[in-house]
């Protein structure tokens, strides 16, 4: 019988997928040990699970400190992979494992973030000791083998597409009322659940909704990390449908707000990985609007489990708000074809089935 795999996986503050890969990865018989923020959402689940785990704060990008307490971690046992799930991990991990007989895995979710003629990526994704980057979509990862130029390129195997998988039944109890927000019953409700930065695309949709015909009733939930900034504030102020426009900061139970919406739109211009708040959506039933940006085409099957659009154009965005309005049979379509997308074909277990056979391939290459 062989041994099985012994694995340290380095995290910040995770996310609900993360934490259940981890859990299934465990309860498949992997000697997994995560080290992650104690004190978090996420992190209860794991002790819960009884997923081994060291509770630590990573402070810095090139912390010392952080470098000698993974370090003194990874000479406690045989490691044979350090997975490293974020920048802070990946960065003081690739230092803490100099010397050691180790497959090093890395993490990106996001594209676009990465050059050549940035010193500090020579310390994170593009460091040649790494082994493997597990890219959350398939669009990041041909943007990481489209990076630098003949001769000065990764590795075409080091990154791979794994999509991160959810479970509905982590969402599962009692969703919240829209009326704390400000939204009556009976209204047709779109929401926004996004970074409110810029490549988002937040004045986009603003636009889209100003086109609409005056007088439908519809109202808007956008909500997230810097969504009520000034400028959007302002755009809202200026809107035809500044009235029905709910603009808040970082909400908490996003995952039970949004099944109480019909609707749901990410306008993202660039960098889009796999968005995290249009899965939660299409779990909920809301019928997903997002653009054709990075991963967002991955998850969102046009005309069957919901539309994309092109990025930076504010009328098709209305046209779609529209036909979904006025025709609630294929909204309803939509919006259970949407459900089954998540349930089916972007699973926790899938997403785990395909990390462990990663670390297999890796061990199988070990010396």
């Amino acid at each position: 019988m062989s041994k099985p795999l012994t694995v340290l996986c380095v995290t910040g503050k995770s996310d609900p997928a993360e934490v259940g890969s981890f859990i299934e990865i465990y309860k498949a018989g992997v000697d997994i040990t995560v080290m992650a923020w104690p004190g978090t959402f996420n992190y209860e689940p794991l002790i819960k699970a009884g997923v081994p785990t060291i509770p630590y704060v990573l402070t810095g990008k090139i912390s010392p400190r952080c470098i000698r307490f993974i370090r003194s971690e990874l000479k406690k046992k045989p490691y044979d992979i350090l997975h490293m799930l974020d920048k802070r991990a990946a960065m003081n991990g690739l230092f803490a494992a100099i010397g050691m007989n180790l497959k090093l895995v890395a993490y990106q979710g996001i594209g676009g973030n990465v050059s050549y003629f940035d010193p500090q990526a020579w310390f994170y994704l593009l460091n040649p000791r790494l082994d493997r980057i597990i890219c959350v979509c398939e669009a990041i990862r041909q943007g990481l083998l489209g990076l630098g130029m003949p001769g000065i390129r990764l590795r075409r195997d080091v990154p791979v597409t794994i999509h991160k998988g959810h479970n509905p039944d982590w969402y599962a109890g009692p969703t919240e009322e829209l009326k704390q927000f400000g939204i009556p019953d009976d209204t047709f409700v779109v929401a926004c659940t996004a970074r409110g930065v810029p490549r988002k695309g937040i004045p986009v949709l603003l636009d889209a909704i100003d086109k609409l015909p005056p007088g439908l009733n519809i109202h808007f939930l956008l909500a997230g990390t810097k969504m009520d900034n000034p400028q959007h504030k302002k755009l809202v102020a200026a809107n035809s449908y500044a009235e029905n426009i709910h603009l808040f900061g970082a909400l908490k139970r996003v995952p039970w707000i949004l099944p109480n919406c019909d609707v749901a739109v990410l306008p993202s211009l660039r960098r889009e990985g796999l968005p995290r708040g249009i899965i939660e959506a299409m779990i909920g039933g809301a019928v997903p609007i997002v653009t054709n940006s990075g991963g967002s085409p991955e998850l969102v099957e046009h005309g069957k489990s919901g539309f994309l659009v092109p990025p930076g154009e504010a009328q098709p965005i209305t046209d779609r708000i529209l036909e979904l309005y006025n025709d609630r049979q294929l909204h309803q379509r939509l919006s259970e074809a949407a459900q089954d997308r998540i349930r089916n074909d972007f699973t926790v277990e899938e997403t785990a089935r395909q990390t462990m056979a990663l670390y297999r391939e890796l061990l199988a290459s070990k010396p």
